[in-house]
Protein backbone atom coordinates (compact mmCIF):
# COMPACT_ATOMS: atom_id res chain seq x y z
CA UNK A 1 0.00 0.00 0.00
CA UNK A 2 2.83 2.48 1.17
CA UNK A 3 4.49 1.71 -2.64
CA UNK A 4 1.41 2.27 -4.39
CA UNK A 5 1.10 5.44 -2.42
CA UNK A 6 4.59 6.75 -3.06
CA UNK A 7 4.74 5.77 -6.85
CA UNK A 8 1.24 7.90 -7.13
CA UNK A 9 2.49 10.81 -5.13
CA UNK A 10 5.73 10.82 -7.55
CA UNK A 11 3.67 10.70 -10.43
CA UNK A 12 1.80 13.59 -9.44
CA UNK A 13 4.58 15.15 -8.90
CA UNK A 14 6.04 14.39 -12.67
CA UNK A 15 3.01 15.59 -13.88
CA UNK A 16 2.97 19.12 -12.35
CA UNK A 17 6.86 19.66 -13.45
CA UNK A 18 5.84 18.48 -16.65
CA UNK A 19 3.63 21.43 -17.11
CA UNK A 20 6.28 23.31 -16.47
CA UNK A 21 6.32 26.74 -14.68
CA UNK A 22 3.45 29.07 -15.28
CA UNK A 23 5.41 32.16 -15.59
CA UNK A 24 8.99 33.62 -15.58
CA UNK A 25 10.67 30.86 -17.92
CA UNK A 26 10.40 33.35 -20.58
CA UNK A 27 7.21 32.81 -21.66
CA UNK A 28 4.81 35.80 -22.65
CA UNK A 29 3.40 36.35 -19.10
CA UNK A 30 7.24 36.45 -17.84
CA UNK A 31 9.21 39.36 -16.90
CA UNK A 32 11.03 38.59 -20.76
CA UNK A 33 7.67 38.53 -22.39
CA UNK A 34 7.63 41.10 -25.23
CA UNK A 35 5.13 43.53 -23.63
CA UNK A 36 6.72 44.23 -20.15
CA UNK A 37 8.97 46.89 -20.78
CA UNK A 38 5.63 48.46 -22.89
CA UNK A 39 3.67 47.59 -20.19
CA UNK A 40 5.78 49.25 -17.36
CA UNK A 41 6.42 52.50 -19.13
CA UNK A 42 2.43 53.18 -19.91
CA UNK A 43 1.04 52.38 -16.50
CA UNK A 44 4.00 53.61 -14.19
CA UNK A 45 4.75 56.58 -16.89
CA UNK A 46 8.09 56.01 -17.29
CA UNK A 47 10.93 58.49 -18.14
CA UNK A 48 13.43 57.79 -20.80
CA UNK A 49 15.88 57.37 -18.01
CA UNK A 50 14.02 54.49 -16.40
CA UNK A 51 12.59 52.89 -19.54
CA UNK A 52 16.45 52.28 -19.84
CA UNK A 53 17.17 50.82 -16.57
CA UNK A 54 14.02 48.55 -17.24
CA UNK A 55 15.07 47.59 -20.63
CA UNK A 56 19.22 46.81 -19.58
CA UNK A 57 17.78 44.72 -16.36
CA UNK A 58 15.07 42.76 -18.47
CA UNK A 59 18.17 42.15 -20.98
CA UNK A 60 20.29 41.13 -18.36
CA UNK A 61 17.56 38.63 -17.20
CA UNK A 62 17.35 37.27 -20.80
CA UNK A 63 20.89 36.52 -20.28
CA UNK A 64 20.97 35.39 -17.42
CA UNK A 65 18.47 32.39 -17.34
CA UNK A 66 18.55 31.95 -21.52
CA UNK A 67 18.68 27.73 -21.99
CA UNK A 68 16.49 27.18 -18.27
CA UNK A 69 13.90 26.19 -20.78
CA UNK A 70 15.67 23.75 -22.44
CA UNK A 71 17.10 22.36 -19.22
CA UNK A 72 13.69 22.40 -17.32
CA UNK A 73 12.41 20.30 -20.54
CA UNK A 74 15.42 17.47 -20.57
CA UNK A 75 15.08 16.82 -16.94
CA UNK A 76 11.16 16.78 -17.07
CA UNK A 77 11.79 14.15 -20.07
CA UNK A 78 14.51 12.13 -17.44
CA UNK A 79 11.89 12.34 -14.99
CA UNK A 80 9.19 10.87 -16.54
CA UNK A 81 11.74 8.00 -17.22
CA UNK A 82 12.84 7.60 -13.91
CA UNK A 83 9.45 7.52 -12.65
CA UNK A 84 8.36 4.97 -15.11
CA UNK A 85 11.26 3.05 -14.76
CA UNK A 86 10.48 3.36 -10.40
CA UNK A 87 14.01 4.92 -9.89
CA UNK A 88 13.21 6.46 -6.65
CA UNK A 89 17.10 7.62 -6.62
CA UNK A 90 17.30 9.16 -9.70
CA UNK A 91 13.41 10.70 -9.16
CA UNK A 92 15.39 12.52 -6.10
CA UNK A 93 18.30 13.72 -8.42
CA UNK A 94 16.16 14.87 -10.93
CA UNK A 95 13.88 17.05 -8.88
CA UNK A 96 16.74 18.17 -6.54
CA UNK A 97 18.01 19.49 -10.26
CA UNK A 98 14.93 21.06 -11.18
CA UNK A 99 14.40 22.84 -8.05
CA UNK A 100 18.23 24.16 -8.63
CA UNK A 101 16.91 25.66 -12.09
CA UNK A 102 13.43 27.27 -9.91
CA UNK A 103 15.42 28.81 -7.91
CA UNK A 104 17.88 29.98 -10.37
CA UNK A 105 14.75 31.75 -12.31
CA UNK A 106 13.19 32.81 -9.12
CA UNK A 107 16.45 34.57 -8.00
CA UNK A 108 16.93 36.47 -11.54
CA UNK A 109 13.31 37.35 -11.26
CA UNK A 110 13.79 38.95 -7.76
CA UNK A 111 17.17 40.94 -8.41
CA UNK A 112 15.48 42.11 -11.86
CA UNK A 113 12.37 43.62 -10.20
CA UNK A 114 14.77 45.15 -7.42
CA UNK A 115 16.80 46.80 -10.06
CA UNK A 116 13.62 48.58 -11.51
CA UNK A 117 11.97 48.80 -8.50
CA UNK A 118 15.36 50.84 -7.28
CA UNK A 119 15.00 53.47 -10.28
CA UNK A 120 11.13 54.47 -8.96
CA UNK A 121 9.82 57.48 -8.20
CA UNK A 122 8.05 57.93 -4.89
CA UNK A 123 5.01 58.40 -6.53
CA UNK A 124 5.44 55.22 -8.52
CA UNK A 125 6.69 52.76 -5.37
CA UNK A 126 3.13 54.15 -3.87
CA UNK A 127 1.66 53.18 -7.38
CA UNK A 128 3.18 49.60 -7.03
CA UNK A 129 2.73 49.57 -2.86
CA UNK A 130 2.28 45.24 -2.28
CA UNK A 131 2.25 44.22 -5.89
CA UNK A 132 5.46 43.64 -7.18
CA UNK A 133 4.78 40.77 -8.98
CA UNK A 134 4.07 43.69 -11.78
CA UNK A 135 7.75 44.14 -12.28
CA UNK A 136 8.34 40.41 -12.48
CA UNK A 137 5.83 39.96 -14.90
CA UNK A 138 2.52 39.85 -13.28
CA UNK A 139 -0.76 41.82 -14.45
CA UNK A 140 -1.15 45.41 -14.03
CA UNK A 141 -1.19 47.78 -10.73
CA UNK A 142 -4.79 47.08 -9.68
CA UNK A 143 -4.87 43.12 -9.74
CA UNK A 144 -4.15 40.18 -7.09
CA UNK A 145 -5.22 40.57 -3.12
CA UNK A 146 -8.05 43.72 -2.61
CA UNK A 147 -7.67 44.58 -6.14
CA UNK A 148 -10.30 44.18 -9.11
CA UNK A 149 -12.25 40.32 -8.98
CA UNK A 150 -11.30 38.53 -12.18
CA UNK A 151 -14.69 38.57 -14.32
CA UNK A 152 -17.05 35.37 -13.66
CA UNK A 153 -17.65 33.45 -16.06
CA UNK A 154 -21.33 31.90 -17.11
CA UNK A 155 -24.68 32.96 -15.63
CA UNK A 156 -24.77 34.47 -12.10
CA UNK A 157 -25.99 32.48 -9.21
CA UNK A 158 -29.69 32.15 -8.30
CA UNK A 159 -30.41 33.40 -4.91
CA UNK A 160 -33.65 31.18 -3.70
Amino acid sequence: MTTKFLLLTLAATGLVFAQGPRRGFGGPGGPVGPDTEARLTKTLNLNAAQQNTVHAALQEHRVATTGLIDQVHNLNTQLHAAIKSGAADQIDKISASIATLHQQQIASQAKTAAKIYATLSDDQKTQIGDHLEMLMGGGPVGRGPGGTPPARRGPPPQVN
